[in-house]
């Protein structure tokens, strides 16, 4: 399944890049660019970002920005953020920056294809705000952040995808509501 989808690296240092070209490989992509040698056009429908957690929030909060304002297959890829062994406050913290998986490290072969696997074929839930397009944010909320939830001031959007490695993304659902909603992945304060 890997094998028919690309991953862009994306690292700050050459060892960082050197281990997620490493366990790229290890996972069965067999398309893999460095994204520092200049990015080209996706060669398949699919592309993957597996970034380096080291890169920095104002790094990752770019590339997530310039991705989600591509095209239908730039704006769905998956943006994997691949961690050492780290707390679930920063899991948690990335999340809510955009980002479709963190993957804490070091991690058996078979987990690492099932997680970035698990970002094709089934149905992925995507939102649309004033100031926010990516994944579901709510997926991994704390109970802490229950009490910060707010009526949204505007619309939104949900698309539900699906992420096919021959064909690309696929829109399987797109709701539009207009007005005042309860959109609990915003978080106001």
């Amino acid at each position: 399944m890997l094998s028919a989808c690309k991953a862009i690296v994306i690292g700050t240092t050459t060892a960082q890049v050197r281990s997620l070209v490493a366990m790229a490989r290890k996972c069965g992509f067999t398309r893999i660019e460095d994204a520092g040698s200049g990015v080209s056009q996706p060669a398949t429908p699919v592309t993957y970002l597996l970034v380096h957690f080291r890169v920095g929030d104002a790094v990752l909060d770019s590339i997530v920005r310039a991705v989600r304002k591509g095209d239908r297959n730039t704006r769905f890829s998956p943006i994997i953020v691949i961690a050492d062994d780290c707390n679930f406050e920063l899991i948690l913290h990335l999340v809510d920056m955009g980002v479709d998986d963190v993957i804490s490290l070091p991690e058996k072969r078979d987990v690492l294809v099932q997680r970035l696997a698990g970002q094709l074929w089934s149905e992925q839930v995507y939102v649309e705000t004033a100031d926010y397009f990516g994944p579901d944010r709510r997926r991994l909320e704390q109970a802490s952040h229950q009490d910060e939830r707010r009526a949204g001031p505007a619309g939104h959007a949900l698309y539900h995808i699906q992420r096919i490695p021959d064909f690309g993304t696929r829109i399987v659902r797109h709701q539009i509501f207009s007005g005042p909603h309860f959109m609990p992945w915003i978080r106001v304060g």
